[in-house]
């Protein structure tokens, strides 16, 4: 009977807003919403949370808290010998087929990502990408056709590199470093 009561009064406040003092001007009609049409909001799901849950209960502490600590030790052993006076402020785990795969974010404001096997696959800095990821013929390809830029990201993928120039433009490459493509 309640909800009944709610529901005329949520018309009749409807009608009289919307009606009344009509003059021709443009006013705005305002819906007063009855608590049949109030949403019910759920908690928001951290999809990665759950399936860690699902699969491991070690697996979900490390998604709850990620921290540099939670990383496996041949990540953190690779970011000590190849940025030294860099540190971990950031890890993204990411659960994908069994496995875990992480973004790592440096205070340099460098980004690695790790594949499933702790292997780098992606790397990302503003500054530029530092030249012992960059295979020696591609730097050199670089080099000699776009001198001024430097490479801001590069991404091992199947077929080989893809690389992001300073300017955006992407340059595609197979796995001996010969050049095959260009993307902008």
């Amino acid at each position: 009977m309640k909800s009944i009561q709610v529901l005329f009064t949520g018309v009749a406040l409807f009608a009289l807003l919307s009606c009344g003092g009509n003059d021709g001007s443009n006013q705005q009609q305002m819906v007063v919403p009855t608590a049949q049409q109030q949403p019910v909001q759920a908690a928001p799901v951290d999809s990665t949370m759950a399936q860690a849950q699902a699969q491991d209960p070690a697996q979900a502490q490390a998604a709850a808290a990620p921290t540099a600590q939670s990383l496996p030790a041949s990540i953190t052993a690779f970011i000590k010998q190849r940025f030294p006076n860099a540190s971990i402020v950031g890890v993204e785990p990411d659960y994908d087929n069994g496995g875990v795969e992480y973004d790592v974010y440096l205070n340099d404001g460098t980004k690695i990502d790790f594949d499933a096997n702790n292997q780098w696959d992606q790397v990302e800095s503003m500054k530029g990408v530092p030249a012992f990821f960059v295979p020696k013929a591609i730097a050199n390809y670089v080099r000699g056709s776009y001198q001024n830029l430097a490479i801001t990201k590069i991404n091992k993928e199947y077929h080989g590199y893809e690389i992001e120039l300073a300017n955006g433009l992407d340059l595609n490459f197979d796995r001996s470093g010969r050049f095959l493509s260009m993307d902008d």
